[in-house]
């Protein structure tokens, strides 16, 4: 008889809760949640005392996930909410791909595009803008697409729905003023005793110096500028090498008219409107929880009931840059097989360094443990045992 889905993923999770202890600062201040095969969440409210209690919880009950609250609380098994007290939360960011036809799974290209966001999100803002340390984050795979981004420091944890959204709109780019951005200085010439006086406007903006969103706008000129392909977006002068160079030294020094482009402050316009579209799909966040001063998410390092694969927490930019989930989130064997049947056509999946071959549904195959585990928790496979 083969093997209940559910039963086998939770005895494959018991393999590793026999031996991790995860734990988050601060936890008995949190909720915590559990959840099944049905739900992620079945049943929430809970505390722990301590990182050992907590332990001995999964390793009996092996839930298939993991959820802690963002939020501290003084009764945090109290319910309903208010009789919790809270006492402030983390601002959380929490990265996923977005689900196109490679979905239920995901591919290479998901995958990258989702960490160049959450890279951005840690590298364009959180530490320059917001001045941040690094010491202060804690970034972490969230198991199944993503990744969680968890900023731990006293002075945000008051912060409100309404706090916590100005920083979302911030990062997304909304409200950006294109006006506020430059300024015209009227400048004379005079021609002499016996010429006349000429006037034009001198369009003063942002050096690739300044802080925020106005130095990002100019350095992504700049960008653009300095690369011959892509020079001329800006101004059809710029494709000599000789006013590029003029033109960069005026942006350097927030002088935006060195070069005369036509219609520079229209052609300026377009491409902040364009820069800032780019912006908003850069880091692509899901606001709800950033903004929800309740959320729980999944516990860093527990195992994601819908992939089989580790929350793994990442140390490092190097480590961020160079993580494979399915190499480095992975807990369950590569040499050891499982023998599953499939319940619909699986593609061909990069799989810790290798492409796996595609699969028919309704088809019994051979597969590395970790491999079969994520069809299984996938629900595109069943163990046969």
């Amino acid at each position: 008889m083969a093997p209940n889905p559910h039963q086998w993923l939770c005895d494959k999770f018991g393999q590793y809760y026999a031996t991790a202890h995860p734990w988050v600062p601060r936890g008995e201040k949190r909720e915590f949640g559990f959840g099944g095969w049905e739900k992620k969440i079945e049943f929430r409210h809970l505390s722990f005392a301590n990182e050992q209690e907590l332990a001995h919880r999964l390793a009996r009950e092996k839930p298939l996930y993991v959820s802690v609250s963002s939020a501290y609380y003084e009764f945090p098994a109290g319910r309903p909410m208010a009789q919790k007290n809270w006492q402030g939360a983390d601002l959380v960011f929490d990265l996923d791909a977005e689900a196109h036809s490679c979905a239920p799974f995901t591919c290479v290209e998901c995958f990258e595009k989702i960490k160049s966001n959450a890279v951005a999100l840690i590298e364009d803002f959180l530490l320059p803008d917001f001045g941040l340390a690094r010491e202060e984050l804690q970034v972490s795979f969230s198991g199944s697409r993503g990744y969680h981004v968890r900023v731990y420091k006293k002075e945000l944890e008051p912060l409100g729905r309404e706090e916590r959204r100005e920083i979302v709109d911030y990062i997304e780019g909304n409200g950006l003023d294109f006006n506020g951005f430059f300024s015209d200085e009227e400048v004379s010439i005079d021609a002499g005793e016996h010429g006349k006086t000429s006037k034009y406007a001198k369009l003063l903006g942002p050096t690739p110096q300044d802080g925020g969103h106005k130095g990002k706008f100019a350095r992504d000129i700049l960008r653009l500028v300095k690369d011959a392909k892509t020079a001329a977006q800006v101004g059809s002068k710029l494709k000599d090498p000789l006013e590029a160079a003029r033109f960069i030294k005026g942006i350097e020094a927030g002088r935006w008219s060195d070069v005369r482009i036509n219609n520079a402050k229209g052609r300026f316009h377009d491409l902040f409107e364009r820069l800032k579209l780019h912006l908003s799909e850069k880091v692509e966040t899901d606001a709800n929880v950033t903004i929800d001063t309740s959320k729980i998410l999944r516990l860093p390092d527990t195992v994601h009931g819908g992939s089989a694969l580790v929350a793994k927490t990442i140390h490092g930019a190097k480590a961020l840059d160079a993580f494979v989930p399915s190499r480095d989130a992975a807990f369950l064997s590569l040499s050891k097989t499982e023998r599953v049947k499939t319940l619909r056509a699986v593609p061909s999946i990069f799989w810790a360094g290798t492409s796996t071959e595609p699969l028919e549904a309704e088809k019994e195959a051979e597969l590395p443990e970790s491999f079969a585990a994520y069809l299984v928790a996938k629900k595109a496979a069943v163990p046969l045992g």
